[in-house]
């Protein structure tokens, strides 16, 4: 929530989550541990601008679900959530193929589509006019 509340003009959130084997080593650099203290998120902040969220890599997880819930209930004006499997990474598939990539748990049924919409929304306030799409 600490990017959207940076961000209160940004129209159209995009995320990309990956667990990539083959960038472990390149990230290792961004993964320094530092004294940054972070501050939880104002459990009142509203976000008039945003329309649409956009994720790539979604999985089934309270994680990501819960996310998207806040983020629907603190972006008052959101239309649309746009939500995409992960992709299998080429390069790792070559330079680890004794690694067990771990199954999808994206939604692959029309029933486990509308459980994961309602999930979602059971917690927001009011019913929300933004429409869950779930893109292959």
């Amino acid at each position: 929530m600490f990017l959207l509340e940076a961000a209160p003009f940004v129209v159209e959130f995009c995320i990309t989550v990956w667990n990539h084997k083959c960038h472990m080593e390149s990230q290792k650099s961004y993964s320094e541990k530092t004294d940054v203290k972070w501050e939880p998120s104002d459990p009142d902040f509203k976000h008039k601008d945003l329309a649409k969220l956009t994720i790539y890599g979604f999985q089934s997880d309270d994680n990501f679900t819960g996310h998207i819930s806040r983020v629907m209930e603190a972006a008052v004006n959101i239309k649309e959530v746009s939500l995409h499997d992960r992709k299998v990474c080429k390069v790792c598939a070559v330079k680890f193929p004794h690694v067990e990539v771990h199954p999808s748990s994206y939604p692959r049924t029309s029933d486990e589509k509308d459980l994961l919409r309602n999930k979602i929304t059971e917690t927001l306030p009011k019913a929300s006019p933004a429409v869950i799409h779930f893109r292959s």
